[in-house]
């Protein structure tokens, strides 16, 4: 009698979520990533890509890249729009395609926004 792996899916593909995933790499579970972005940007080096010492491409290396080899992880591109607690479902979307992911336990790694503590007309000067 085959059983499906136990399913975790993890939203956020930054430093939380890319670690979790890449703890789960000899787990006997199916770890499903989703992210809103197709790369996993590292913030601090921005100014060395602006001054031209690096590449995009070595401070932002694609996630899918980042998890190539590890045969339980699939990378979605999508954005995660609500989380049934009840029926244990993310749903997410590509566009205008809706998606709904079932899983068994959730990782949500979604990373944190910019607070300009109550003076918000300072994202005009100062963006994230």
């Amino acid at each position: 009698m085959s059983r499906d792996p136990h399913h975790v899916v993890i939203i956020g593909s930054g430093f939380g979520g890319l670690f979790a995933a890449k703890a789960l790499r000899r787990a006997d579970v199916k770890v499903t990533l989703i992210a809103k972005t197709t790369s996993h940007l590292f913030q601090p080096l921005l100014y060395q890509v602006a001054t031209g010492v690096l590449s995009e491409g070595e401070i932002a290396p694609a996630t899918r890249e980042i998890l190539r080899r590890q045969s339980n992880a699939t990378v979605l591109l999508g954005l995660v729009e609500d989380i049934d607690l009840t029926n244990r479902v993310v749903k997410w979307r590509f566009h205008n395609d809706y998606q709904e992911t079932p899983y068994d336990s959730l990782i949500v790694a979604a990373g944190a926004g910019q607070s300009y503590f109550g003076n918000d007309r300072f994202a005009t000067y100062a963006p994230a």
